[in-house]
């Protein structure tokens, strides 16, 4: 179109970024992380660390935007790379180290998010060119598949699947969801090294993810912990699904709901393998429509379990021309979710049980916790 300028265009919250901004609007601190990075000091690299980490903000435009009161997002060129709405660094120099102290805020990206900076930041300070982001081509898409049928017949089955949803959506609680002051969080971590070949066998048997095989676990422990024949959950979707997607920073990720059942019938591992596949990939197909973060249906998406699959920063550090001495989350340890299940894959394979403790209390979570593991370990039996 002659004279567009998508530079000079308002655009809606991704979806998750709307969530975030909601929260902000009672919470300004709401999803706010503090790190600190230190590494020894050497004639010149406090100047190249900050020009490297001006060039991989300066390649993202969504460090550029800034949110106006209506919640709609528009660029604007930071004049202060360094300090933006949602970010901060500062870059202190001491007598024997330099100190990176990193603030920012979820609102601006998802987990790939922070590999992608990491990524460039190396890139930049190796001198290497930068690969180009097009989250503003990325919004604008989106903007114009709302106004498709393929979207509108999204949010239609979506609703013919869930809104009569019975199952539960997370193990029954211990104390009430009505209190919901000062989440406190709390972590159980789970070492699955020892299933972790199984677990990979199985998914190439059945075509199923790792996410998946985990969140049907998870999905099979709620019920035998509330009692249940079926219970749903959300699983974390990367939404990159172009190559060009795969270098935007920003909040693309798509929380998609996930039933399963084991009613009317002795469900085998093979059917409910089968059946997690199948309840995946049609999630996937219709997930350009953010039904759980879309009012009212957050009234009960909100509490569901969630499983993820992390990016471990611990990868691209050791790629860095210089040693960390220090990452240190300094974060408040406030409990954003009911209950999330992370997945670490790598050399070994370790799920994190992150939850509030507001809510559950410790041995609950380990109970769960045995539960998933117990139907896992059914679930990748010979």
């Amino acid at each position: 179109m002659r004279g567009y300028d998508m530079k000079r265009t308002k655009y809606p919250l991704l979806p998750y970024s709307q969530l975030v901004w909601d929260m902000m609007q009672t919470d300004k601190e709401v999803y706010t992380f503090r790190s600190r990075v230190r590494v020894e000091k050497a004639v010149g690299r406090a100047a190249r660390i900050e020009e490297a980490l001006r060039a991989a903000l300066r390649n993202h435009a969504v460090f550029s935007m800034r949110v106006d009161e209506q919640g709609m997002q528009y660029y604007d060129e930071q004049g202060d790379l360094l300090h933006g709405q949602f970010y901060a660094v500062e870059i202190e120099e001491a007598v024997d180290y330099i100190e990176l102290d990193i603030t920012s805020n979820r609102i601006l990206g998802d987990g790939i998010s922070g590999m992608v900076i990491m990524e460039d930041f190396l890139r930049a300070y190796r001198g290497l060119p930068l690969e180009k982001d097009c989250y503003l081509e990325y919004l604008e898409q989106t903007e114009q598949n709302k106004q498709t049928e393929r979207y509108t017949a999204s949010k239609q089955w979506l609703e013919v699947k869930f809104d009569r949803l019975t199952a539960p959506v997370h193990p029954t609680t211990d104390y009430p969801l009505t209190n919901v002051q000062g989440w406190k969080e709390a972590l159980l971590n789970d070492d699955w090294s020892d299933l972790q070949e199984s677990v990979y066998n199985t998914g190439r048997e059945y075509m199923v993810t790792l996410t998946g095989i985990v969140a049907l676990a998870a999905a099979l422990a709620m019920m035998d912990y509330n009692g249940t024949d079926e219970a749903a959950l959300t699983w974390a979707y990367d939404g990159r699904e172009t190559d060009i997607e795969q270098h935007i920073c920003g909040s693309l990720h798509r929380d998609i709901p996930l039933s399963v059942s084991r009613k009317s019938t002795d469900k085998s591992r093979k059917q409910l393998l089968q059946q997690v596949r199948a309840e995946m990939r049609q999630g996937i197909a219709h997930s350009a429509y953010p039904y759980t973060l879309v009012k009212p249906h957050t009234e009960v998406w909100n509490y569901a379990v969630n499983v993820l699959q992390q990016s471990a920063p611990t990868e691209m550090l050791q790629q860095m021309p210089f040693a960390v001495e220090d990452f240190e989350d300094l974060s408040c340890h406030t409990a954003y979710a009911l209950l999330d299940i992370e997945i670490y894959a790598g050399e070994t394979l370790e799920i994190v049980y992150r939850y509030s403790a507001t809510h559950y209390r410790q041995e609950s979570i380990q109970r769960y916790a045995a539960l998933v593991r117990k139907n896992a370990e059914w679930l990748l039996k010979d």
